[in-house]
């Protein structure tokens, strides 16, 4: 699964992307990988619960990178993603 920021997307959209978890609070690994290329990059921000456990805003270069993070099975992780791009 994926989140697209180009066009046909507007600047100030946001991009939510959730997965339901289930477990008894037992930790684990999230990982998963992010492509943020251009210099109108915005905001990604990934949340376990309501914790904030990865954030990135900008220009990251052109190519996809991976992220690993802790998680707890009883929580909802969301990706959000606010667009911040200039369409021509």
């Amino acid at each position: 699964m994926y989140i697209e920021a180009s066009s046909p997307r507007q600047r100030g959209d946001n991009a939510k992307l959730e997965l339901s978890v289930s477990g008894s609070g037992a930790v684990a690994c999230l990982k998963f990988f992010y492509h943020m290329y251009g210099s109108s990059m915005g905001t990604l921000k990934v949340y376990s619960g309501y914790s904030v456990v990865f954030s990135l805003s900008g220009n990251q270069g052109s190519s996809w990178r991976q992220a690993i993070r802790t998680i707890y099975l009883s929580n909802t992780v969301s990706f959000n993603e606010i667009i911040d791009t200039f369409l021509l």
